[in-house]
């Protein structure tokens, strides 16, 4: 089974990608990951990559797709993936067909531009920690104090009200375009499908399981749900 799994920023995507990967015993392929992998291991294209998350800068399609799908052919892929984060344009996405790697689900998280703004902007992160704070959802006992040490907190530069506006214009204009790409093929099509975004961890993963026509017992007898690790978020 091959999954794209797409949803915009604060969706929680990379997290459900994750815990579905879990549940059908198949990789979850993050693309931000294989490219950072790529740099460490000198591959090729490896310079472009640097220069680019150096520079703040786009990765080439033909580069992103050549990497990821050197990835995707790799033998813990033979029997199914969850795709995060790749294809993001329609070059990549061709590239893909290209290569004769076709999807099966094509899923989309749904969430509101007001509702990512609440999740983003109201983030609040201690450095030195890495402890990470909500004003709606976690926030600190003392306003903008880390609980432990008291150290004032700071917002990323990624959740700014102006650079996560730009960040979904970006995502829609792209998105748009990538799902249009899938739903125009005329053989093979993947199955287009999707699912709301809100609500807690637990909820968003149930609505996706439902997109497999496989209820949440059904496949916690199928397939045992993994042991809990200490740096994973736990379904809630």
């Amino acid at each position: 089974m091959n999954v794209l799994l797409i949803g915009p920023p604060g969706s929680g995507k990379s997290t459900q990608a994750g815990l579905l990967a879990k549940r059908l015993r198949i990789p979850r392929i993050m693309a931000s990951e294989v490219l950072t992998a790529a740099v460490r291991m000198d591959s090729p294209g490896a310079g472009a990559i640097q220069q680019a998350m150096t520079t703040g800068a786009l990765v080439p399609d033909h580069i992103v797709s050549g990497v990821l799908i050197a990835r995707l052919r790799r033998s813990d892929c033979a029997t199914g993936f969850i795709l995060d984060g790749f294809p993001r344009t329609v070059p990549q996405a061709a590239a893909l067909d290209q290569a004769a790697i076709r999807l099966d689900y094509v899923i989309e998280i749904i969430l509101e531009d007001v509702e990512v703004f609440r999740r983003l902007t109201g983030r609040q992160i201690h450095p030195p920690s890495g402890r990470l704070y909500h004003l709606l959802f976690n926030p600190p006992k003392i306003d903008d104090r880390d609980d432990v040490t008291g150290e004032p907190l700071v917002q990323r530069d990624d959740d700014r009200e102006e650079v996560v506006r730009r960040r979904l214009t970006l995502y829609h204009a792209q998105t748009e375009r990538v799902l249009d790409y899938y739903v125009r093929q005329v053989d093979q099509h993947p199955r287009m499908v999707q699912i709301k975004g809100e609500g807690e961890i637990r909820d968003v993963s149930h609505r996706l399981l439902h997109a497999f026509g496989v209820q949440q017992t059904s496949l916690d007898r199928l397939t045992p749900a993994p042991s809990s690790s200490p740096n994973e978020e736990p379904l809630r």
